[in-house]
């Protein structure tokens, strides 16, 4: 999970724990599938049919969190699958994503997994703490490879309630959009802009993929396969990834 420029990255995957997998065409448009596990009693089951992580074009995540509700045990149960990397909702800040690299590096050595090799991908700039946190992601943790931020999350937590075409210029996700591109920058890591559940036709993607291009993201997340479709036609031909690209 280099950090490149949005037209060489292919956008992540967001999928209920317990779906399907998709087609073999939306699996090869993708870097990763994050298997969303979250709920308010812990980690859900995973996906029971994933195949093995070495057989795989595509990484696979699973998004837990907040932090504070991740137990040892949840965190065992998710590396049991051979996963690639954790999504952690919710992070605050340093100390979030802290907190997660010691729960890791305890289920690593109980599952038997070469210390660090688990990577962390934070939701960033999606609660009021991280948008106002003065505190630097530089240097948090090496698993840290990027941040994922979506205003319909932090438009939630904020309490803002507007229309959807007039998130992207409300003051608050103005403000979310510029602290999760800048605190990626100063950590050298990526950052990707999840693309809203109702961006469903062509025009809608290309409008949210410009928007996120000037803001200086380094690639989108799709909400589902179909968003990925869209993101492939609605990229430039050079953006397109090829076959068989760099995962």
């Amino acid at each position: 999970m280099s950090v490149n420029r949005q037209q060489a990255m292919k956008p992540l995957l967001y999928l209920p724990a317990s779906a399907p997998l998709p087609e073999a065409d939306i699996l090869g448009a993708v870097q990763a599938i994050v298997f969303d596990a979250t709920d308010g009693n812990g980690v859900r089951d995973m996906a029971p049919e994933m195949p093995p992580a070495r057989a795989a074009s595509w990484l696979r995540l699973v998004r837990v969190g907040p932090v504070e509700n991740i137990t040892e045990a949840d965190l065992d149960r998710v590396l049991a699958s051979e996963i690639d990397g954790i999504v952690l909702a919710g992070c605050r800040g340093p100390a979030d994503v802290q907190k997660l690299d010691v729960l890791l590096r305890v289920s690593e050595s109980i599952a038997g997994i070469a210390a660090g090799s688990v990577a962390i991908l934070a939701e960033y700039a999606t609660t009021p703490q991280s948008v106002l946190s003065p505190h630097s992601l530089q240097g948090a943790s090496p698993r840290l490879k990027g941040l994922i931020f979506s205003a319909a999350l932090l438009a939630e937590s904020a309490g803002c309630a507007l229309p959807a075409e007039e998130l992207d210029t409300a003051p608050v996700i103005v403000a979310g959009r510029a602290a999760a591109v800048l605190r990626a920058r100063e950590a050298g890591i990526a950052a990707y802009d999840m693309l809203p559940g109702d961006a469903n036709d062509e025009a809608a993607v290309r409008r949210y993929c410009a928007t996120s291009a000037r803001n200086g993201f380094s690639a989108m997340v799709a909400q589902s396969p179909r968003q990925v479709a869209l993101l492939d036609v609605s990229a430039p031909p050079s953006a397109r990834p090829a076959a068989g690209g760099d995962r």
